[in-house]
C-alpha cells in the first residue's frame, strides 16, 4: 500500500523496483548495513531525455507522435498508479507525511514553521540557493505536480520587456492555445466561484474594488466538474481545501502525468525510468552522449548505478537541475566545447510574497484552490507586477488574506560548480535594486488594500516581524538561456544532438507571469523547429 512505503521504518527491510522489465532487489537490514549498489551494463538509445516537467512532457509527446521512441529519465516517483480504495496519493496539507518533500525530514513550504517528516522520494524539492530557498517538482510530471495550476499568458507590452525580439509574442499565440487545450486552461466558473470554500476571493475582489485596484480572474488548469463535485460532497474535499504544492488528491489540477505524458506513453514509443538521479553527462570519442545515474529506492539510498547513451539528448530537468548539469560538464571537462553564457541568466521571477490580517471580514476556514484572482499592477509607478492570490489552506478562519506578487528584475545569477566539494552554487550579487522595487511595489499595494478595508501586513506566520519577503523562489528560471547558450530553438551551442527544452532556455523572468504556460509553449515551438530540421 503506497501510504506505507512513503513511511520509511526500522523494520522494513525490502525494497523492489521493477527497471525495464527486470527487478532489482536491494537489501536494507537492521544496524543500518547496505548492500552495495549494484552496476549495470551501458543502455543504448537513440533518444533521451532527462526529466519529466513542461518541457520534457512536450518533447516527449512531440517525439513520439512523429513515430521517434524515446526513453525518458525522471528523478522523481511516479504517482499516477491505482491505488486501492481508501487510499490518498499525496499527503495532507495540514499533517503531512514523507510524500510532501524530496529527501527532507521537514516540510519546505512556508506555511508556518517547517514540519518534522519521514524522509523519503517526495514530491517537492528545496535547494538553499543565492540565498532563496529554490523550489522544483521532483515527480514523473515534474512541476505540475507542484504547481499552483495557474496557466497565465504574459501581456504582449510586458512581454517585449524580456523576451529577444528574435522570439516574438505573435509565434507562440497558437503555441499558448495548444496548451491551454491539454491543460484545460480555464477562469473559475461563476457557480463555483459562490461556493463557501472561495469566500476569501469573494472577499479579495470586494476588498480590491474598494481600493479601486483593477483585478481579473487567473486561468488555471483545473477539472471544474472534480471541482463541483468535491463541493457536492460525492467526492472527498481536496483542492477545495487547498491541496496545491504536495499535489491534487482528486485529480482536479491538470498536470503532465494525465495529459502530454499519458499520451506519450499510450503510443507506446515512451519507455520511462524513474527515481533515476543523473550525476554527469558527457560526451564520448564517437559523439555520443553518456548520462551516469544513481537509481534510488523510495527512500533515496542508492540501489544501483546505471549509464545510459544516446545520440540525441533533451535536458528537461527543470531550472537547476539542467544548468546544474551543464555547468558541472563543461568544469569537469565531459563538454568542454560549451560557450561562455553556459550557467548565467538565473533569475528568480521576482517572487515575493505578503500577508493581510485582521481584514474586517471572514475569509472562510478553508480556503479552496486554485488560485482564481490577480491584481494587475503592471501600471504601477515602481515597477510593472501582478499580484496573486492565493488560497492559504490551514484550516482556521484567520481572517486573513495571502498575496504573492510577480515582477520584473533585471538581476541575475550565475551557477557556479565547486570542484572541491562537488557542489553547485550560484553566484547572486549582493544588491538587487529591481527586487527591493518589487518588494516596495507589493508593499505599496497592500498598504492600499489596507486603508480601504482595515487590516495590517505582515508576512508568512513564521516571519511576524518583516511585511513582505522574497526568500522564496517559486520560480527559478533562466542558466541556458534562449539565443545566448543555445539557438533561439534550445538547441545547444556547440554540440550537434544537444538540447535545452525547459525553464533553463528563460531570461530569468516569465513577464510578470507564472512561466508554466510559457514554457510549455516555447518547448511546443522548439519542438516543432527541431523535428523539421534535425529528424
Amino acid at each position: 500500500m503506497q501510504e506505507t512505503l512513503n513511511k520509511k521504518s526500522f523494520s522494513r527491510r525490502f525494497f523492489v523496483g521493477a527497471i525495464g522489465g527486470g527487478a532489482v532487489l536491494s537489501t536494507t537490514p537492521a544496524f543500518g548495513w547496505k548492500a552495495p549498489a549494484k552496476v549495470f551494463p551501458d543502455v543504448h538509445r537513440d533518444v533521451i531525455i532527462i526529466g519529466s516537467g513542461f518541457g520534457g512532457a512536450v518533447t516527449a509527446l512531440r517525439l513520439t507522435e512523429n513515430g521517434i521512441p524515446v526513453l525518458m529519465i525522471e528523478q522523481g516517483r511516479r504517482w499516477d498508479q491505482p491505488l486501492p480504495p481508501g487510499e490518498r496519493r499525496f499527503s495532507k496539507n495540514l499533517y503531512p507525511d514523507g510524500r510532501a518533500a524530496w529527501l527532507s525530514n521537514k516540510t519546505v513550504v512556508p506555511l508556518g514553521p517547517p514540519l518534522p517528516i519521514p524522509k523519503t522520494t517526495g514530491v517537492l524539492q528545496a535547494r538553499e540557493l543565492a540565498g532563496k530557498t529554490v523550489l522544483n517538482g521532483a515527480a514523473f510530471g515534474g512541476g505540475s505536480i507542484t504547481y499552483g495550476g495557474i496557466l497565465v499568458k504574459p501581456e504582449k507590452k510586458i512581454y517585449d520587456l524580456v523576451f529577444p525580439r528574435e522570439i516574438p509574442y505573435e509565434d507562440l499565440e497558437r503555441h499558448y492555445e495548444t496548451v491551454s487545450s491539454k491543460l484545460k486552461r480555464s477562469p473559475i466558473p461563476a457557480d463555483v466561484l459562490e461556493a463557501d470554500c472561495f469566500k476569501h476571493v469573494r472577499v479579495a475582489q470586494e476588498q480590491a474594488d474598494r481600493a479601486g485596484i483593477e483585478w481579473e480572474h487567473i486561468t488555471t488548469g483545473t477539472d471544474w466538474d472534480i471541482v463541483r463535485d468535491e463541493i457536492a460532497g460525492k467526492i472527498p474535499p481536496s483542492i477545495t481545501q487547498g491541496e496545491a504544492v504536495y499535489g491534487v488528491n482528486s485529480g482536479a489540477k491538470a498536470t503532465l502525468d494525465n495529459s502530454y505524458l499519458k499520451e506519450a506513453e499510450a503510443s507506446g514509443l515512451l519507455e520511462v525510468r524513474t527515481l533515476h538521479q543523473v550525476q554527469d553527462i558527457g560526451v564520448d570519442a564517437e559523439g555520443s552522449y553518456w548520462i551516469q545515474t544513481n537509481e534510488l529506492d523510495v527512500d533515496g539510498d542508492v540501489i544501483a548505478k546505471r549509464r545510459y547513451t544516446c545520440k540525441k539528448l533533451f535536458l528537461a530537468a527543470g531550472t537547476v537541475g539542467t544548468s546544474s548539469l551543464l555547468v558541472k560538464a563543461k568544469a569537469k571537462g565531459n563538454l568542454p566545447r560549451l560557450n561562455s553564457e553556459v550557467g548565467k541568466g538565473w533569475g528568480n521571477n521576482g517572487n515575493a510574497y505578503a500577508l493581510r490580517l485582521a481584514v474586517n471580514a471572514s475569509t472562510g476556514q478553508w480556503q479552496g484552490g486554485p488560485p482564481a484572482l490577480v491584481l494587475n499592477q503592471l501600471d504601477h509607478p515602481l515597477t510593472p507586477l501582478n499580484v496573486e492570490h492565493p488560497q492559504l489552506p490551514l484550516g482556521i478562519d484567520l481572517f486573513g488574506l495571502l498575496y504573492f506578487s510577480v515582477g520584473i528584475t533585471e538581476t541575475r545569477g550565475e551557477f557556479r560548480y565547486d570542484t572541491a566539494k562537488d557542489e553547485i552554487t550560484i553566484e547572486w550579487p549582493k544588491e538587487d535594486k529591481g527586487q527591493e522595487r518589487i518588494n516596495e511595489a507589493l508593499l505599496d499595494t497592500m498598504s492600499r488594500l489596507n486603508q480601504a478595508n482595515g487590516g495590517v501586513t505582515t508576512s508568512l506566520l513564521t516571519y511576524l516581524k518583516d511585511r513582505v519577503k522574497d526568500d522564496i523562489s517559486y520560480h527559478p528560471l533562466g542558466g541556458c538561456v534562449l539565443g545566448k547558450a543555445t539557438d533561439f530553438y534550445g538547441r545547444v551551442k556547440g554540440y550537434e544532438g544537444l538540447y535545452v527544452n525547459d525553464g533553463a532556455f528563460m531570461p530569468g523572468s516569465a513577464a510578470c507571469t507564472n512561466p508554466s504556460l510559457t514554457i510549455a509553449a516555447l518547448a511546443e515551438r522548439n519542438m516543432e523547429d527541431i523535428l523539421a530540421k534535425d529528424f
